[in-house]
């Protein structure tokens, strides 16, 4: 969760949706305004017990930069949330559900002192992409495993705690009304970390389609995508 006091910008950052890009978009104002904190610290047992983390029941990233807003709206106190202008970006579901995919098989796989740098103990895989969906799908239709972005933004009574949500299909303009929110200057969305796998339609058939049709029906229904022909 990178945040920016000195211009008071919160960044709620949801995993595989152009994290490091945006990141890297607001680095280009630190100079002037300061550092970005909250971005690298590990959310580790004495972390969370300062903050009072464990009250929220929300899952524990590795490291700050993925916290949720309920999470961070806690570690920054009502008065100083309210006070700074928070954002997040969402991504199409199918889109994304590919990203995260290839982000997590085997021949991606960090080493042991990068997983340890991420802070991650992650288990990659070596399956097939509907093999892998089809595990994740049944993980759902049981409760075991949430996969939704707008629950990241929420808070405990599920209302929509941020100022604005962007797409990342068209970023740039999320960046532009920070930036002349905050008065800050003009930053640039980079494209980094991209895995370059093509089009994400060309992965689905009609059944992983519908797959992730479910899995992902809060977001589709709460930010309008729809699956790309």
């Amino acid at each position: 969760m990178p945040y920016l006091p000195e211009l008071g910008i919160v960044f709620v950052a949801i995993p595989k949706t152009g994290t490091t890009s945006i990141t890297q978009a607001l680095t280009t104002i630190n100079k002037e305004y300061g550092d970005l904190q909250l971005l690298n610290d590990y959310i580790d047992k004495p972390f969370r017990k300062k903050y009072k983390l464990d009250k929220i029941g929300d899952n524990k990233p590795g490291r700050a930069k993925h916290l949720s807003a309920i999470q961070l709206k806690f570690i920054l106190g009502d008065e100083e949330f309210e006070r700074c202008t928070t954002f997040s970006v969402v991504r199409n579901p199918w889109a994304r559900m590919a990203s995260r995919y290839f982000y997590t098989r085997e021949d991606n796989e960090p080493t042991e002192k990068d997983k340890v740098l991420r802070g991650t103990t992650r288990r990659f895989h070596d399956m097939e992409f509907e093999a892998w969906l089809t595990r994740k799908y049944k993980r759902h239709r049981i409760g075991a495993h949430k996969n939704s972005q707008i629950i990241k933004l929420q808070d405990l009574k599920g209302n929509l705690i941020v100022d604005r949500v962007g797409k990342l299909e068209d970023v740039q303009s999320t960046l532009d009304w920070v930036s002349e929110t905050t008065g800050s200057p003009r930053m640039e969305m980079p494209h980094v970390n991209g895995t370059r796998k093509g089009h994400y339609t060309q992965y689905y058939n009609n059944a992983t389609r519908e797959m992730v049709a479910e899995i992902c029906r809060e977001d589709i229904e709460a930010f309008g995508y729809i699956f790309d022909e």
